[in-house]
């Protein structure tokens, strides 16, 4: 399976984009796959660029070339400060959140991909929390296959990068893991901090090594 072209436009539905952004790119090397390889980071600042869309389009060769190469692609979540001149952006350098994902994955630890049942498994609780969500008036998520499980993501109105938003983020995963989690899936309750990465979509999941049953899948907008 190849990455794709035209699924990878759909991380501009998920991610905002200003004249100002800064998006950072991190390919990290799956586990078990020999040689290992160093991961890399690499930030497309859009005043760099003729036009935000160019911006866009680099970041989408880059990411498409290192995935074509073996490695897993992300993104960082939250905008990114204008600021920010490092090479790795921390929660202090996020300028607000606007995003909340929920990412609902297998309930054991895994080497290897994940089973069709797997994957279903995730998509019905996934259903389950939409629901419950949609109940408390929470606005429709956009919905993606990550490849080994399913996101949703919540955008919000922009509020602050604080401890407050922390300490709310992290008490609400928590909240849905204890109300929702069963033996087979779980919400990931670790992906609360402001600089959060997020699976790049249009690009290969690749988690160990495939076989009969666990093959490697692209992560794509549902």
């Amino acid at each position: 399976m190849n990455a794709c072209k035209s699924e990878i436009k759909n991380l501009w539905r998920i991610i905002a984009t200003g004249p100002n952004s800064i998006l950072e790119l991190r390919a990290i090397w799956p586990d078990g796959i020999t040689p290992t390889q160093h991961p890399m980071t690499k930030c497309f600042h859009a005043v760099e660029y003729e036009s935000l869309d160019a911006c866009k389009k680099a970041f989408e060769v880059e990411a498409l070339a290192l995935n074509g190469r073996g490695y897993n692609i992300y993104i960082v979540m939250n905008p990114i400060s204008m600021s920010f001149k490092g090479r790795s952006a921390s929660d202090a350098d996020i300028s607000h959140r606007d995003l909340i994902l929920i990412d609902i994955d297998r309930a054991q630890k895994a080497k290897e991909p994940a089973t069709d049942d797997d994957v279903e498994a995730a998509n019905q609780l996934a259903e389950e929390i939409m629901g419950y969500l949609e109940h408390l008036e929470w606005p429709d998520p956009i919905r993606v296959m990550s490849g080994n499980g399913h996101h949703l993501y919540y955008v919000m109105p922009e509020f602050e990068n604080d401890e407050e938003s922390k300490k709310f983020v992290q008490s609400f995963l928590k909240g849905l893991a204890d109300k929702f989690d069963n033996g087979i899936v779980k919400v990931d309750t670790s992906v609360f901090n402001a600089s959060r990465i997020t699976k790049v979509v249009g690009t290969i999941a690749r988690k160990g090594i495939e076989s009969e049953g666990r093959p490697y899948r692209m992560a794509c907008m549902l």
